[in-house]
C-alpha cells in the first residue's frame, strides 16, 4: 500500500496564512454577480423599511383620532328642544369693558325683549372678558344661558355651578351688538303710568283730559299744572319721557293729534302729558290704532352635542 507520506518524514510547516482584499473588478463573472444581487438586497431594505413603518404609525393615528373608521359609528349631533320663558329666569348684567353705559343700554334692550334683569353694574376690575360676552349658569340653568347666548353673537357660556337657575351676563370688550329683531310691540295703555299737567289758563283742564286716557286704559299718577312752569303757548301738547319711557310714548302719542315728543333724562318708564295753549281734545277712539295683542313666537335652543354614556 502507497503512503501519503514517507515514514520519518514530518509534514512540514508552511507559516502563516495571507489574505488580500480583492476589488469588484478583479471577481469573475458569478462572483461578480452574487455580489450585485446581495448589495440590491440592501439597497431595497434600506428604502422600504422606513417607508413600511411610516405607512403603519400612519394608519394607526388615523383609527386613534377616528379620522378612519367604521361606517356604523353613531354621530353625535346637538340636540334641539324648546327653550324656556324669557322672562321666567333672572339676569345679572355685569360691565367688564370701557364703555361708559354699556350695562345700561343692553339691559334695557334686553327689557325691551322680554328678559328679566335683577341688577346691572361693573365687573371687579380683575375680570377681563376678551369676546363678546360669557354667561355664567349653573346645572339648572343651562338652558337659560342657551336662550340667553342667541342674543348676543359671539358670546360664550361657561358653567360655575352657580346654585338656581338665574344666570350671570358680562359683557366683554369684543362686544358690538345684539342680534336684530323685529320692533317690539308698543306697551298696552294699561302698561303706561303718566302724569297730565296744565300749562294753559284753563282751570281744570289736566283733571279733564286725565279722566278721559283713563276711559282708554291709560294709569294716570298725577294731574295739575306742570312743576317746570313751563308756558307753551303755539303748542297742543307735548310728552316728555326717558330712554325707558320711549315706547310709551309713542303709544301716547296716537291719542294727541299734533303732540311733540321732548326726551329727558329721567330713569324711569313714566311719561307726561304736558297739555299747551292750542289744545283742543283727544282724537276719537275710532282714530286710534288697535291694540293687538303680542304673542312672541315659540323659541328653541340647540344642546351641545353629548355623546351617549358621558
Amino acid at each position: 500500500m502507497r503512503e501519503e507520506r514517507q515514514q520519518g518524514v514530518e509534514p512540514q510547516d508552511q507559516g502563516p496564512v495571507s489574505y488580500r482584499v480583492v476589488g469588484f473588478d478583479e471577481l469573475d463573472g458569478s462572483a461578480a454577480e452574487h455580489y450585485r444581487r446581495q448589495r440590491r438586497r440592501r439597497l431595497l431594505l434600506f428604502v422600504t423599511l422606513p417607508g413600511l413603518l411610516l405607512g403603519t404609525a400612519t394608519v394607526a393615528t388615523a383609527y386613534g383620532t377616528g379620522l378612519v373608521g367604521s361606517d356604523d359609528q353613531t354621530e353625535c349631533a346637538p340636540i334641539t328642544r324648546p327653550a324656556p320663558e324669557r322672562d321666567s329666569f333672572d339676569i345679572q348684567l355685569l360691565n367688564s369693558n370701557d364703555t361708559d353705559g354699556l350695562g345700561t343700554d343692553v339691559a334695557r334692550e334686553l327689557t325691551l325683549r322680554d328678559f328679566s334683569i335683577t341688577s346691572v353694574g361693573n365687573a371687579d376690575s380683575s375680570v377681563y372678558v376678551k369676546g363678546a360676552a360669557t354667561i355664567y349658569y349653573g346645572p339648572e340653568g343651562r338652558d337659560n344661558a342657551l336662550l340667553l347666548q342667541k342674543q348676543i353673537p359671539g358670546s360664550k357660556t361657561w358653567n360655575d355651578a352657580r346654585p338656581g337657575d338665574s344666570v350671570q351676563l358680562v359683557l366683554g370688550y369684543g362686544y358690538d351688538r345684539m342680534v336684530k329683531e323685529p320692533e317690539p310691540p308698543l306697551p298696552a295703555p294699561s302698561e303706561i303710568t303718566l302724569n297730565v299737567y296744565n300749562t294753559t289758563w284753563k282751570e281744570g283742564l289736566a283733571t279733564e283730559v286725565a279722566g278721559d286716557l283713563k276711559d282708554r286704559g291709560f294709569k294716570v299718577k298725577a294731574t295739575g299744572n306742570d312743576p317746570k312752569m313751563s308756558f307753551l303757548e303755539d303748542e297742543v301738547a307735548i310728552i316728555r319721557f326717558g330712554p325707558e319711557g320711549q315706547r310709551a310714548a309713542k303709544r301716547l302719542a296716537q291719542q294727541v293729534e299734533g303732540v311733540q315728543l321732548q326726551k329727558d333724562d329721567r330713569t324711569t318708564n313714566k311719561v307726561d302729558l304736558v297739555l299747551g295753549n292750542k289744545w283742543d281734545d283727544l282724537k276719537p277712539a275710532s282714530q286710534v290704532p288697535e291694540v293687538k295683542p303680542y304673542v312672541r313666537p315659540a323659541e328653541t335652543i340647540q344642546k351641545p352635542c353629548t355623546p351617549e354614556g358621558s
